[in-house]
């Protein structure tokens, strides 16, 4: 039995130690970036409801400035987040991962975010603050010095589940996402500990900030499984619409790449400039993650087809400048948009519940980790009683997807990191 735990822990008390002190501060670090990133967007959009005009000149050049020095100067910042720690959960190579993974890239991504969502920026806060919480537990191990290849790829997955859980307050979910994701080759006796570190960070965000849900809750609403089948054309209409986001940026972001100064400089302002467009046409409501909006949607209120089409094109548009910012909250928004403009067509469910299930089945879609995206859902929502049909659309749609484009988007773009590195 000795040997046994031996083999699946650490052996040093130090490790343990640093283990906590690494969430403590993960915990601190991350609930600080969400405040002042939730400060910037709402900054924007209350600029932008005055000066509607402001954002063809804020935004571009914003974007010209994050897109070059993240490209000349922290290469490893740029995009989301998770595929870096896909990378480096992936990669042999020791150099490789502390590129991808650092306190020094921790401090860059809350910076960077601070500014996209201060210029306009349709992005979320999830795939960022699971790179800082990535690269704070990471970045102990200068410490710790952890040599068997599956505890360090374990400390990985557990700063990536430690940033979704204090994002979201999703537990759950960030253990499943550490699984699901980041921890696709990781050797089953990894999780043990993975899933005693989510818990403890769990725990330390709860008596940190509270424990309240991220968005609201819903659990007054019910769902009659015999009706279960109504949701199959939903999520095959998500699936196809998430499947065909995955694809076209992968196809953009390939298209555009390039080592012209000039170039980088042209197309990041025309990329910033489509942004712009769509932040004037919308009053900035496709500005930033889409809580406020997925908010109003919940609570009733619906946006509109157009918001749709502006927050899918602009967050599309965004992700292919590879500007930093996350995939899973504009995701989200768009599933919303989508649910709450066809729930008219399903008179014997509630509306709360289509849209809950649009967002389920548009994010299992793009990211293609259909049990994460249920349960950040649910959990998101304290509707934990809707985990069957969660599921069977979250499944539906990831299966969609892959018939459209048969990689996962963050593994594609973590393939690319490795390219780049040289694995």
């Amino acid at each position: 039995m000795r040997r046994y735990f031996s083999h699946q822990f650490p052996n040093e008390t130090k490790t343990y130690l640093s283990l906590l002190l690494a969430s403590v501060i993960s915990v601190i670090a991350i609930t600080f970036f969400l405040q002042v990133s939730d400060y910037a967007q709402h900054s924007f959009k209350n600029l932008i409801n005055t000066n509607p005009y402001l954002s063809f000149v804020i935004t571009p050049l914003v974007f010209v400035g994050i897109i070059y020095i993240a490209k000349y100067y922290c290469h490893y910042v740029q995009g989301s987040g998770i595929p870096q720690l896909i990378a480096a959960t992936n990669s042999r190579n020791k150099g490789i991962r502390e590129q991808l993974l650092s306190f020094r890239i921790a401090l860059g991504k809350i910076g960077f975010i601070f500014l996209g969502m201060l210029s306009g920026a349709p992005i979320g806060i999830e795939g960022p603050s699971i790179h800082i919480g990535g690269s704070i537990f990471y970045g102990f191990n200068r410490f710790i010095k952890l040599n068997r290849k599956f505890l360090i790829h374990a400390l990985i997955a557990i700063g990536g589940s430690a940033g979704l859980i204090v994002a979201f307050n999703a537990p759950i979910a960030g253990f499943l996402f550490a699984y699901e994701e980041i921890g696709r080759k990781l050797k089953k006796q990894a999780l043990i500990l993975i899933a005693i570190m989510s818990g403890i960070v769990y725990l330390f965000a709860i008596i940190y900030r509270g424990n309240t849900e991220y968005l609201v809750d819903l659990s007054s609403h019910s769902f009659n499984l015999a009706l279960v089948w109504q949701l199959i054309p939903l999520a095959i209409m998500a699936g196809v619409l998430g499947g065909l986001f995955s694809k076209s940026t992968l196809f953009l972001i390939n298209k555009f790449i390039t080592h012209s100064k000039l170039k980088i400089i042209a197309i990041a302002a025309v990329f910033g400039f489509i942004v712009a467009s769509f932040n004037y046409l919308s009053i900035g409501q496709i500005a930033g993650s889409g809580k406020d909006e997925v908010l109003l949607m919940l609570g009733g209120t619906g946006l509109g087809l157009d918001f749709v089409v502006m927050k899918y094109f602009a967050t599309l548009t965004s992700l292919a400048s590879t500007i930093p910012g996350g995939l899973f909250m504009p995701s989200i928004s768009i599933g919303a948009g989508i649910g709450s403009e066809v729930a008219s067509f399903y008179t014997q469910i509630d509306t709360q519940v289509i849209i809950i299930m649009a967002m389920i089945a548009y994010l299992s879609a793009v990211i293609r980790a259909p049990l994460t995206s249920v349960f950040v859902i649910l959990e998101m929502t304290t509707t934990l009683h809707l985990l069957i049909p969660g599921l069977m659309v979250a499944f539906i749609a990831s299966w969609i997807s892959k018939q459209i484009f048969t990689q996962p988007i963050y593994e594609a773009l973590a393939d690319n990191y490795l390219k780049l590195t040289g694995k």
